[in-house]
């Protein structure tokens, strides 16, 4: 908490890379049906506002950090990657153990720290998803989904700096997720150490989506497109894969 501006510009860009990755590639996250109802992210007051926003951050991706991931992508050989892709996904199950359990998913929660324990020794600091062979496998929840499950509507949808796709409750939980529990910060006291970890996990995360760029691109309109793929992920992230009939419906529009 010492450097909030520093933690938000890696929050951030970390975030926009997740973002893009998952509603992209169509991922579908975790949680199971709660009883309460997940309002759709239509509601879009600052677009205006966020189209200019989007438009700065496509044009930092496009001249900064997707060249990078690129030549990240073609020097790095696929086992490292990953392996990379491992060790950062491990840093993440005390966050997703500790949002499994303030929902109430204390199975969940337990998997999660399952994952992080055998992974953490057996699997060599995360290099390698030990867990995946005792079929105990991710099982992902941010703060957002945790606000959601306890009944905080979305609010206005926003596009934030150097972060993308969001909303006030979402935008609430990444905070809380990544500046309070940042999980590169718990790896070293060194400043470098750290910074040179969220480098690499950013470029990870982002060559991770190369094979995405055309798809987005393609589109008449990216940022609706991407309005309507984030919130088709955030549902279904929030109903563990399976949102009440009315809500697959709304996706649907």
């Amino acid at each position: 908490m010492a450097d909030f501006s520093g933690d938000y510009m890696k929050l951030a860009m970390k975030h926009f890379t997740i973002v893009l990755l998952v509603s992209l590639c169509c991922g579908c996250s975790t949680l199971s049906a709660t009883d309460a109802p997940i309002q759709r992210y239509s509601n879009d007051p600052l677009e205006g506002l966020n189209r200019k926003v989007y438009s700065y951050n496509r044009t930092a991706d496009k001249f900064v950090l997707r060249t990078v991931a690129k030549a990240y992508d073609k020097v790095v050989p696929k086992p490292a990657k990953r392996g990379v892709r491992h060790f950062f996904a491990n840093l993440g199950e005390p966050i997703h153990a500790l949002n499994n359990l303030l929902q109430g998913k204390y199975d969940r929660a337990l998997d999660s720290v399952f994952r992080f324990a055998i992974n953490s020794t057996v699997g060599m600091l995360g290099v390698f998803d030990v867990a995946r062979r005792y079929d105990v496998h991710p099982a992902k929840e941010d703060f957002g989904q945790t606000l959601a499950a306890w009944g905080l509507g979305p609010g206005p949808y926003l596009v934030l700096p150097f972060a993308g796709p969001s909303n006030l409750r979402d935008g609430i939980g990444t905070i809380t997720d990544g500046v309070i529990v940042y999980p590169i910060n718990e790896v070293s006291d060194s400043r470098g150490t750290r910074n040179t970890l969220f480098v690499l996990d950013v470029l990870d995360l982002r060559a991770g989506l190369l094979g995405s760029d055309e798809l987005l691109e393609s589109q008449l309109d990216s940022y609706a497109f991407l309005k309507q793929a984030y919130e088709q992920n955030r549902v279904r992230a929030i109903y563990d894969g399976n949102p009440p009939a009315q809500e697959e419906e709304d996706l649907d529009f």
